[in-house]
């Protein structure tokens, strides 16, 4: 079975963050901890993320994965996915993302991307879902744990190679120095993110959002990603 590579402890690390994309000729810490740094080339999509929010008040990072309920100004309800309800508040000037998706063809050596993978039965790891970022963005390697299901892990990288193999499709990653191969099936999800705006924050619309809980038990973020055109997010 393949180890994770890197910061084990960053579980709340992940790459599908479009809030965390940055121009190249910027510097940050990416928010929650050392999220995925991005470089990206100028660009519609860097353009429309270029303006970066300020980070919401320290506290603990949580995710949330469910569908909005309701809108009250800066306010998202959320059903979670665990059944519960949460309120989200939105920072000023958070930026929110959506999805396409991307064929097979679209991903080449020096692509990068961010897949989910759980362990596959021959000890390599299976593609749950792949973020395949735009020509000309670049992302910080990691392999860490991930939430999505048991098991998971987050793997961010380029791609050294894509292979052909009796077994079906491969991506073969380099995460820091190490090489990772990944299965990818006909059903993975294959989604690249694109600009949103906050019209789309409407009532039954999937989102995945990756937030900070305040000591007062309240919940805000800088960034949203949700389904649009029958594209949810898959992480």
């Amino acid at each position: 079975m393949a180890k994770l590579a890197g910061g084990a402890g960053r579980a709340l690390d992940g790459i599908i963050l479009p809030g965390d994309i940055v121009m190249p000729s910027l510097t940050r810490r990416a928010l929650l901890g050392g999220a995925a740094l991005l470089a990206l080339s100028a660009s519609p999509l860097a353009r429309a993320f270029a303006q970066q929010p300020a980070s919401p008040a320290a506290g603990t990072p949580v995710r949330l994965r469910g569908r909005i309920t309701g809108v009250e100004g800066a306010a998202l309800r959320i059903a979670t996915r665990e059944g519960t309800t949460a309120e989200v508040v939105l920072a000023e000037n958070a930026t929110v993302s959506a999805l396409r998706r991307v064929a097979f063809a679209d991903i080449t050596a020096g692509t990068s991307v961010g897949a989910v993978a759980e362990p596959g039965t021959d000890g390599e790891l299976k593609a749950v879902a792949i973020t395949v970022l735009p020509p000309g963005m670049r992302i910080t390697e990691r392999q860490v744990a991930w939430d999505l299901s048991p098991g998971t892990s987050m793997n961010d990288g380029p791609v050294e190679a894509v292979v052909e193999s009796a077994a079906g499709r491969d991506l073969r990653l380099t995460i820091q120095g190490k090489s990772v191969l990944l299965r990818v099936t006909p059903e993975t999800p294959l989604l690249m993110p694109i600009p949103a705006s906050r019209a789309d924050l409407v009532a039954g619309a999937a989102v995945f959002i990756n937030a900070m809980q305040g000591a007062d038990g309240k919940i805000s973020t800088a960034r949203v990603t949700v389904g649009k055109d029958g594209v949810d997010p898959a992480i």
